[in-house]
């Protein structure tokens, strides 16, 4: 891409949409050129666009904040919600691999990575092992607690855009940035999920059951469009 300081390389992504009837330019959450291309338009066409406009490009680029990796959100909210409480995370360092060790007794995490290999990649697959047990106890004691009849299974993912699913032959799949929420925000999302077990879709009875399982529905539900954002884009530019 050209600029008045010359040429550049910038990360994009071209997205076509049947709603759009010119080709237009943003910025996305992961800081890299977003060009939005009618249905109809050319590869082509997009590039040559994207070219006019370098110096634009790197005056927004440069007001954007560039996003958290995983290890600086953790030093910055070194905490998980681990069985319904909040436990400290603390750092320690391996050769190998990163992993994670769990202290039930003093409610303590350790995370173990080795600092002249830090690897996004490695830190969230890390993150992710540890998650499945977590979040697939917590979710067999919301059953417990609530009279609901489980799932037939739980799977743990790296979900980029949703903190669940739950499918038609009642498969419950949770994302494992669910141990980086607060804990009344992680159990409203497991709950959600439980309630689609009985309403697989977001009507009114659904609305209605979820408020069985949580009595502050709405508010636990604005919370996380309003903390979660910057939660679940953790490690997706990995």
């Amino acid at each position: 891409m050209d600029t008045e300081s010359g040429p550049i390389l910038v990360p994009y992504l071209i997205r076509r949409s049947s709603r759009s009837r010119r080709i237009y330019l943003s910025i996305d959450e992961y800081n890299q050129a977003l060009v939005t291309v009618p249905a109809r338009a050319s590869i082509k066409a997009a590039l040559v666009f994207l070219d006019q406009c370098g110096d634009w490009l790197v005056a927004q680029m440069a007001k954007t904040t560039r996003p958290k990796t995983i290890l600086e959100f953790l030093r910055d909210h070194p905490k998980f919600s681990i069985n319904g409480a909040v436990c400290s995370v603390e750092f320690a360092f391996t050769n190998r691999c990163p992993f994670c060790e769990y202290d039930q007794e003093t409610n303590n995490v350790v995370l173990r990575y080795d600092p002249h290999v830090v690897q996004e990649a490695r830190i969230k697959e890390a993150l992710k092992k540890f998650a499945k047990t977590c979040l697939a106890e917590r979710l067999a004691y919301l059953c417990d607690l609530k009279g609901i009849d489980g799932p037939s299974r739980v799977t743990v993912r790296d979900q980029s855009s949703r903190w669940g699913s739950c499918s038609s032959s009642r498969g419950i799949s949770l994302n494992w940035r669910l141990i980086l929420l607060p804990v009344h925000l992680q159990d409203y999302v497991i709950l959600h999920e439980l309630a689609h077990l009985k309403e697989m879709n977001h009507s009114k009875s659904f609305w209605n059951l979820l408020t069985t399982y949580d009595s502050k529905t709405k508010l636990h539900d604005k919370q996380l469009g309003e903390k979660g954002r910057a939660i679940i884009a953790l490690g997706n530019a990995s």
